[in-house]
């Protein structure tokens, strides 16, 4: 705890001045959860900008509030690391640059700030962002703004995903009819592009900015419409199988290096609906991929890109033929759930298109049950049929879904389950940034595997030769087909049993003792039920305490059997060893042993307080201390914590008896309530004005309940120069 208060210290009094301006800081910390990363948002006003499965890069507010109020998020911060001030006009920007000679060609237009394994942290100006487009670099991104974590984390282990025999007589066939030829003939059609008011002109691109709607503001030439052409035709062969399409415009403005209006564009997503047929049609599965393409790598593209030829052949007219022939098989089948396939445009240009619909599904309140992206699947260099579906945390139950598939309808796949929340380079991220499960699907899904990498990536090179035999597009739409197929479930007949639905009762978690104090012993309980139309057994339930410094008790796991609607108390014990509130949830089928049709009701949460009528004062820390008034900004926390809610009033003596200093905490407020407090903060000053003399010092807190019961302690602070 002492190497852990030093450490902090240093930490604090070593801080760049210049970042103690108005701006926010970008602090590195190691990560331990997504629920410890969820705490920090919901209590300290962090932003999320970027993780891995070691750390996590946040935005700490600074310029907002008090110096000191930021100084003590970081203090409570595990081993920060500032690595920047998040300045107005600047982005920060994640690329793979593993050589040397990549970082400097990089470091002529930005400053990199941090690297990890090949991947560099850039900072660059906005204006140069279009330069960064044109720069012959694989993976790219720019940092999101915040990524939104869900309060509860989705359910992490592999699903048993329990489709009847008939449902799976279903699927069997519809895997049947996954045709490796068929997806090489859409390959080709998608890489040449053909012209479909000009037939037998080919485009040989499907660029993003090639569309029709463009208001141009320099003296270059309008571009073609060679991507607008691409995505007519996906649309045209979307309305081929019966599916609902529409097309979903955005705007896109681009920029010189000195800032000056280039252009103006609108983009557009190709959207198909096969509408589900069941209880659960209001829910959506989406499989999505990106039609456009690009070939920065090419000498000559930043000014030639109207007429050069960009083919995508693997990046990823390969994704999208599997696409087009997986919406082209299920949409020959009813489902209980809705499913939409979506064609993004401006994936190569920091994936608008998905970062736009991801906007839209928040406005409207979609209720997307998961996402699955198909990207990079045409290029095969080892012979050795792999193929990479990767997750976040939370999206690990839909990760597992695919093994689960591959593994029922014995799919000859190596398929690699990953869980890799730092590949944000294609369009499942923005998903992740609105805290919805999406999955990545490709053959080359991570960095660590140098053996897949793909030179040719985003140069005129990834053309029709790269792509391998069609075993591997007809076994990847098999993998699809089959996922999808059983999340969506086929509706077979009127009496095909559904999945079932494991809820709680809607009262909730009750407690033995809903006014405890400090070590007494709580029973917590609650009713779950199954609402059917099987019985369910070896159900798992347990209950997890979270205290009120964030960190989370885990009781252990039971194990139930449901039958049908009828409900069962479940019950656990836990002993609070602090004061304040603490939260209280409850856990069913968190494994996902069993699928459900809904996951969405199996956790609950209630709040307990934990309090004393007579108040006391514990936990008393001053830090720094001692005090050192030659420090900039220099100012001394006070903690501490409250049995009950108290008026407060903090004191400061020195040696002789004179106070110096006098500060008054209402009851209930930050400094005067139940729990934790950390509002009081001292500068080193008599009554606000002119600096102490160095010396030893005594500060006293007294606190008075609403009975009139008051009580007083003390600590003792050091004052140097």
């Amino acid at each position: 705890m002492i190497k852990r208060f030093i450490s902090v210290l240093i930490f604090l009094l070593f801080i760049p001045t210049v970042l103690f301006a108005q701006e926010d800081l970008l602090v590195k910390i190691p990560k331990s959860s997504d629920q410890h990363l969820q705490f920090l948002q919901a209590h300290h006003g962090i932003k999320l900008r970027y993780r891995t499965s070691d750390f996590a890069i946040i935005q700490v507010p600074w310029g907002s509030g008090s110096i000191e109020a930021s100084q003590s998020v970081l203090a409570e911060l595990p081993d920060p690391q500032v690595l920047d001030a998040v300045t107005p006009g600047f982005n920060h920007y994640v690329l793979w640059l593993p050589s040397a000679e990549e970082r400097a060609a990089i470091e002529a237009y930005g400053e990199i700030l941090h690297q990890f394994g090949g991947l560099s942290l850039l900072k660059l100006h906005a204006n140069l962002e279009s330069v960064l487009l044109d720069l012959p670099v694989h993976h790219r991104a720019k940092l999101p703004t915040n990524i939104a974590l869900p309060e509860f984390q989705s359910p992490s282990a592999a699903p048993s995903i329990s489709a009847s025999p008939q449902q799976q007589s279903v699927i069997q066939g519809l895997l049947n009819q996954a045709d490796g030829v068929r997806w090489l003939w859409q390959t080709i059609a998608l890489v040449e592009n053909e012209d479909l008011q000009r037939p037998g002109q080919f485009f040989r691109s499907r660029y993003a900015l090639r569309v029709r709607d463009v208001v141009q503001f320099d003296d270059n030439p309008k571009p073609d419409h060679a991507c607008d052409n691409s995505a007519d035709y996906i649309a045209q062969q979307f309305r081929s199988y019966g599916l609902e399409v529409e097309f979903d415009p955005f705007d896109h403005r681009r920029r010189s290096a000195l800032g000056a209006l280039v252009g103006e564009y609108v983009m557009r997503n190709v959207v198909a609906t096969l509408p589900g047929k069941g209880p659960n049609k209001n829910r959506i599965y989406l499989m999505v991929g990106h039609y456009d393409s690009i070939a920065s790598k090419t000498p000559g593209w930043d000014g030639g890109w109207r007429q050069m030829a960009a083919p995508g052949a693997s990046d990823n007219a390969s994704g999208i033929a599997e696409m087009l022939e997986t919406a082209r098989i299920l949409s020959q089948q009813d489902f209980d759930f809705t499913v939409r396939f979506i064609a993004f445009s401006g994936e190569e240009l920091f994936l608008f298109g998905s970062k736009h619909y991801a906007r839209l599904v928040q406005e409207r309140g979609d209720d997307i049950a998961g996402v699955i992206n198909f990207d990079l699947l045409g290029h095969d260099p080892d012979g050795n049929l792999d193929i990479h579906v990767l997750g976040d945390e939370q999206s690990q139950w839909l990760v597992n879904a695919f093994g689960a598939a591959a593994e029922r309808y014995r799919l000859p796949i190596d398929l690699r389950l990953k869980n890799d929340p730092s590949f944000i380079f294609s369009d499942h991220s923005p998903f992740w940034d609105i805290g919805i499960p999406a999955v990545m699907v490709a053959e080359e899904s991570s960095l660590d595997a140098p053996d897949e990498s793909t030179e040719y990536i985003h140069s005129q090179e990834d053309d029709l030769t790269k792509i391998s035999i069609p075993l591997l597009g007809e076994l990847a739409i098999k993998l699809a087909v089959a996922t999808l197929a059983e999340l969506a479930r086929p509706i077979v007949g009127s009496s095909e049993p559904l999945n079932p639905d494991i809820f709680w009762e809607s009262e909730g978690i009750t407690v033995s003792n809903p006014a405890p104090t400090k070590g007494d012993e709580v029973i917590i309980s609650a009713e779950v039920t199954n609402a059917g139309p099987v019985p369910v057994e070896n159900i798992t339930v347990q209950f997890v305490v979270v205290s009120p410094d964030g960190t989370s008790e885990t009781l252990p796991e039971q194990s139930v059997d449901l039958s049908v609607n009828q409900p069962k108390t479940v019950s656990d014990r836990f002993t609070p060893a602090t004061w304040g509130v603490f939260t209280l949830r409850a856990l069913v089928n968190d494994d996902t042993r069993v699928f459900e049709s809904n996951f969405n009701n199996n956790r609950i949460e209630t709040e307990l307080t934990v309090a004393n009528p007579s108040v006391t004062i514990e936990n008393i820390v001053a830090y720094p201390n001692p005090l050192r008034l030659n420090q900039p900004d220099a100012a001394l926390k006070l903690t501490y914590t409250l049995s009950s809610n108290a008026e407060v009033v903090i004191s400061i003596y020195d040696t002789v008896g004179e106070q110096v200093l006098e500060s008054v905490f209402l009851a209930g407020d930050n400094g005067g309530r139940l729990g934790a407090n950390d509002a009081f903060t001292w500068e080193g000053r008599r009554n606000f004005f002119e600096l102490v003399t160095p010396g030893v010092y005594i500060c006293q807190i007294t606190a008075t309940n609403a009975d009139g019961e008051s009580r007083t302690e003390g600590t003792k602070i050091a004052v140097i120069r």
